[in-house]
């Protein structure tokens, strides 16, 4: 087995150990070295500047099994553990309404994309558990393998891709205003918006505020932490403009006769929503697309848009 050290670290173990999500950190090891993972120390071997573990000690220190056959090894996909272990961890923000939202007073998450997943858990036969995260965090959390999978509104894009996997995508939506409905006649276009006695205000860390930052040149911003608080800050008129996902912004108008979901026909970008998942676990990200396909076909999809988007949820 040890003379198949070198094939099988070279060839298998770097996707393997993506495939996994474990934390694998390297920092600090050396030629025939040794690092603590998992609370376990591995030896470490060194080729062409990177080091490397054996797939046996990363099996075994991981939890995972390992099989061989027809002299290739391989651990299983994620979707193979979660069931193991009988439940699956779900990161969502829980700031971003229909999508995802933490009642203070149930202490809850609720939204489209929280009856989503427990539908997801539910089909797959495990207990489910949200995890906290947050924006700006949402990518580091997900490569720390805080959770398994991430929802609640997150917009597809190609930067995201390069770290993550995004399924296909649930529902299409683009970037809008959200504005008081006095103010339907003064914000008709993004010119409207850009200019200096106009304040806009953006939650930090996604997608609304790099659209912010890249178009936005004149108006004044105001970087407020709390997505949650933005729609009231426009209602009261502390703020003038919410920029942000038609999606939402139909939503707060519905619950706010103050609010009006302005160019929703006319978005200024096209985008859509998925599901954040880890690279390189095709198993994992096959079950879960096809999942979305029954989802779909069922009607469960329209049945949460109905609930939650356009305002037949109280």
């Amino acid at each position: 087995m040890r003379g198949n050290w070198i094939k099988i670290a070279f060839f298998c173990l770097l996707g393997i150990l993506v495939v996994a999500g474990l934390n694998f950190n390297l920092a600090g090891a050396h030629k025939e070295g040794t690092i603590n993972w998992n609370g376990k120390n591995l030896s470490t071997v060194e080729m062409n500047g990177k080091n490397y573990v054996s797939v046996e000690q990363a099996a075994e220190a991981s939890g995972y099994k390992k099989g061989v056959k027809l002299n290739k090894f391989y651990m299983q996909s994620r979707l193979d553990y979660i069931r193991k272990k009988g439940i699956i961890r779900v990161g969502t923000t829980g700031d971003y309404k229909p999508f995802t939202y933490y009642n203070e007073e149930t202490k809850q998450y609720e939204g489209y994309d929280i009856e989503a997943a427990k539908l997801m858990a539910k089909e797959l036969g495990v207990d489910i558990k949200f995890v906290r995260t947050s924006w700006p965090t949402l990518m580091s959390d997900l490569l720390d393998n805080k959770f398994d999978i991430a929802v609640g509104g997150i917009s597809r894009n190609t930067e995201r891709q390069k770290d993550a996997h995004f399924t296909q995508p649930y529902l299409n939506d683009g970037k809008a205003p959200l504005i008081r409905k006095e103010d339907q006649e003064r914000f008709k276009s993004l010119e409207d918006i850009d200019r200096p006695d106009v304040t806009i205000g953006v939650n930090p860390g996604g997608t609304n505020q790099k659209f912010v930052d890249a178009h936005i040149k004149q108006a004044k911003v105001v970087v407020i932490n709390n997505n949650l608080d933005i729609p009231p800050m426009v209602a009261r008129g502390e703020v003038d403009v919410m920029i942000t996902d038609s999606v939402e912004a139909i939503y707060y108008a519905g619950k706010d006769s103050r609010l009006y979901a302005a160019l929703t026909d006319n978005t200024f970008t096209k985008s859509q929503k998925g599901y954040l998942m880890h690279q390189n676990d095709a198993v994992f990200q096959n079950w879960v697309n096809l999942w979305m396909d029954e989802m779909e076909l069922q009607g469960e999809f329209d049945r949460l848009k109905s609930e939650w988007i356009y305002g037949q949820q109280e």
